[in-house]
This record gives C-alpha cells, structure tokens and sequence, in this order.
C-alpha cells in the first residue's frame, strides 16, 4: 500500500508542468484529482480501538460546466474511486457473522499485546463527485461539493500471533455487515493545482446494530489537479 501511494504521488509531481500543457488545450473543461488522506475515525467506537493514522486515496476525472459567462466558476461532474483504510487495535473475530459482531482486543491501558502487528478494514467505492468550484486572484480555488459512492468490495486483514502463537496473516474478502452506500460533503481550498481537502462521510461505515461502531470518518489530506 505504502508503495503505490509513493508511486501515485511521484508521477503525480512528475507530470504536473506537462499535465498543464494539456489543461491550456483543454481549456480546463476536464479536471483530474488525485487525493491522499487521512480517516479520522469519528463516532461511536465501542468495542473498536481505532489508530490514529489510517491513509487512504481516491482519484476522479471530472468535466467542468461553466456558471453564468464565466469561465472561472465552474459546476463538476465525473467519476472516481476512493480506497478506505481503517486500522484498529481490535479485531473482528468473524466478519461474514451476519447477527452479532465480536471482537478480540489487543491493547489495554495503552499497552499492545505481544504478537499483534496489525489489523485493518479496507473499504473500496466507486464515487460520483459534484463540485462547485470558484476560483480567484491569480491560482486560488474553492470547491464545496458532494459525492456518493458505491462500495465495490471491502475486506480486513490480521498480522500477528494465533492461539498458538504462530504468526499469521489472516485474509476475509467481501464481508458483511458493511453499507454499501457512502454519502459524503466535501471542501477543498487550493492555489493553482495543490488544495487541501476534507470530506466527512454522513452515513456510518458499519451497518447499524450487530454490535458494530458507528465510524463515521473525516478524511483530511492534500488534492493535486495537474489538470
């Protein structure tokens, strides 16, 4: 995961000055973004220990409408992906358990048990972003928008000990108990083609009942928009 963020983000800089080239063709009626965040895990987390750094990305390519005459204010539409990391100190003991949830907890008092390296629940959606974006002087933007997405797939992954004390790396995919539609608002502030971006989910991650937290994340980071 760490590698292909470091990979997005340098191809991401790379590209930026000829990405500009395409966008003075375009006349700037296409948008690409690329974000890279953090989940701020918010909400009722009984029975979930969350991390505090959870890194996440999404992408999309947008087509700008003009507002009014103006070609400075623009309405977006498109499409994107959004990739979720949730990473947690607790562990979902069997997540296709389609009634009550357990959990194992792997530290207490501040203290992580011996033999626990990680474990994390990865959400992935496919996105419609709505955006309107005003921009002002000689390269600042704001954008105020909204998107849905549709969950495509969400699994969890365990790195550590079993009972036996063996260690494991402990795969499920496609599990339950997870919304499958996502609702969030979304704010970015910008100079030319960097903007600092926050976008807060309104519906939880996890369906409600069954034992589950409610996480309802803030994901906070930084947008690059070559074009």
């Amino acid at each position: 995961m760490k590698k292909i963020l470091i990979t997005l983000l340098a191809l991401t800089l790379t590209t930026g000055a000829f990405a500009q080239l395409i966008a003075n063709k375009t006349d700037s009626k296409v948008t690409m973004s690329l974000d890279f965040f953090n989940d701020i895990q918010l909400g009722d987390k009984t029975n979930w220990d969350a991390r505090w750094l959870n890194q996440g990305f999404s992408c999309a390519l947008t087509y700008n409408f003009p507002l009014g005459e103006s070609k400075r204010h623009t309405m977006s539409i498109g499409l994107g992906y959004a990739g979720h990391n949730y990473f947690s100190y607790s562990r979902i003991v069997d997540p296709y358990a389609t009634d009550t949830l357990q959990f194992i907890q792997y530290r207490t008092d501040g203290t992580v048990a011996d033999g626990f390296k990680r474990y994390k629940l990865n959400c992935n959606y496919i996105e419609l972003p709505f955006e309107m974006r005003f921009r002002f002087g000689e390269g600042w933007k704001i954008g105020v928008g909204f998107k849905v997405g549709y969950m495509v797939n969400a699994k969890t992954k365990y790195v550590g000990n079993n009972d036996n004390g063996i260690r494991i790396h402990e795969k499920y995919t496609y599990i339950d108990n997870i919304e499958r539609m996502a609702y969030s608002a979304t704010l970015r502030v910008g100079y030319k083609w960097v903007s600092l971006f926050a976008a807060m989910q309104l519906v939880p991650v996890f369906e409600t009942g069954h034992n589950a937290p409610v996480l309802r994340p803030l994901s906070v980071g930084v947008t690059f928009a070559p074009y």
